[in-house]
């Protein structure tokens, strides 16, 4: 039987694991601000939990935050547009597509993140 290959693969860019706390802040009046578990990440989007529900196509805010070489922590929020939810045994999963893809110039530590270990898997 054929494996499948990458050109066959349903994401258009490959994802890495991203494990910690980030912040989801629906621009709606209607729903706060909650947190959320990040579980992957590439340069276009981002899954993480929740244990409530944003809607589809909402524009969301989504803070992360990392450690620099200082042990100082930096913030960076993301803009992007809800793509997808899905009930999960603890809360909802949900994929969130950015609206620019990210770059060294403007997220700098998810970037960098990003670079070394997507060259690992490579």
């Amino acid at each position: 039987m054929p494996t499948k290959g990458k050109q066959e693969e349903r994401r258009r860019a490959s994802r890495t694991t991203l494990l910690g706390a980030a912040l989801i802040a629906p621009q709606s009046k209607t729903q706060k601000a909650m947190t959320a578990v990040l579980d992957n990440a590439n340069r276009i989007g981002i899954g993480l939990h929740t244990k409530e529900a944003v809607a589809v196509q909402e524009p969301v805010t989504v803070t992360l935050v990392f450690l620099d070489q200082e042990g100082d922590e930096q913030q960076e929020k993301l803009a992007g547009k809800v793509a997808w939810v899905k009930p999960w045994e603890k809360g909802y999963l949900i994929g969130v597509v950015f609206d620019e893809v990210v770059t060294k110039e403007k997220n700098r530590f998810l970037h960098s993140y990003l670079e070394e270990t997507l060259k690992e898997t490579a």
